[in-house]
């Protein structure tokens, strides 16, 4: 996989401790201005500081980026949201876990994947100040908790759709292409960032929805109230599981995604009996033209149910 401009610079700078924009725009054949632009970025995730006057900058690695022989395995990283930039985080963190020699390749593009898409998700919907990042490659699994304490992902969607509760609306956000933010939005991240996981968890409020993948199992629990919204994410190191793989599953032949499936049981529900239970569980499916529902562990449906999902709908 080839280097970004931004993992070259760092590269650079880190085997040589310091360098400056005209030294950096002649390795990368690159304009000053555009070297500028991605010095800016980077001092702007903290990976680099700045010393010296503008014509005769020095620019080297944050004291606490710079990577030495024996790498951490772990990190704990607070960041201010405001101009936050996630892949600018993430590759930062790239930098300082070695990321590219401890992931295989497929790992490593869930990894940035599901990293970025959830960072983001806190930085443009959780209205939080700033978020905590925990990552790290842990017994043979690289593994991330993103966590803020803004206004929390169920309730933003509930609020969003005039949804009942937060179990509603956590039902209605794992279908995919559900967004409180449709102009930047498609609301394919957590759907498919859920799926690349071996294991993954997004909890908020009293609210948490699992899943182990390899186990192909899903659950919905109620835990002790925490402020804003936990995401955690966790797959093997040397994971063969493709990202471009599962994308193709839920897409067409045109890259469109149109597919999706549902868990029609997922709250305490065993009988789905109402018409007005068929319609929370379509909302939003009309964007897709294949639909797979699973009704494992519901015990019994109605005509009303039934007849709102299977002809109303269709």
């Amino acid at each position: 996989m080839a280097k970004t401009a931004k993992e070259i610079i760092l590269a650079h700078i880190n085997k040589r401790g310091h360098s400056t924009s005209s030294e950096l725009s002649g390795l990368l054949d690159m304009s000053r201005q555009m070297v500028a632009r991605h010095l800016r970025d980077l001092i702007r995730s903290g990976a680099l500081i700045k010393e010296g006057s503008t014509k005769n900058a020095r620019y080297q690695l944050n004291k606490n980026t710079r990577t030495s022989q024996r790498k951490p395995k772990s990190l704990r990283i607070i960041r201010k949201i405001k101009d936050l930039s996630e892949d600018q985080v993430f590759l930062e963190i790239e930098l300082r876990l070695n990321l590219r020699k401890c992931l295989s390749p497929k790992a490593h593009s869930a990894a940035y994947y599901g990293f970025t898409e959830m960072l983001n998700n806190a930085i443009d919907h959780s209205k939080s100040k700033e978020v905590l990042i925990e990552v790290g490659v842990v017994d043979d699994f690289f593994q991330f908790n993103i966590r803020d304490k803004g206004v929390g992902v169920f309730k933003n969607i509930q609020k969003k759709f005039s949804l009942q509760d937060e179990y509603q609306a956590l039902d209605h956000v794992i279908k995919g292409k559900q967004t409180t933010f449709p102009e930047a939005h498609s609301g394919q991240g957590i759907f498919f960032t859920s799926r690349v996981a071996d294991e993954f968890s997004l909890r908020s409020h009293k609210v948490e929805y699992r899943l182990d993948n390899p186990k192909n199992n899903k659950i919905v629990g109620e835990t002790p109230f925490i402020k804003g919204t936990l995401v955690s994410f966790r797959i093997k190191a040397k994971s063969r599981r493709d990202l471009a793989e599962l994308f193709k599953e839920y897409a067409d032949e045109d890259f469109e995604f149109d597919r999706t499936e549902v868990r029609v049981k997922l709250r305490k529900e065993k009988k789905l009996i109402s018409r007005s239970q068929g319609k929370r569980l379509v909302m939003g499916l009309q964007e897709y033209k294949i639909i797979r529902l699973d009704f494992k562990m519901v015990e019994e449906v109605g005509q009303g149910f039934v007849d709102e999902v299977f002809r109303v709908f269709q």
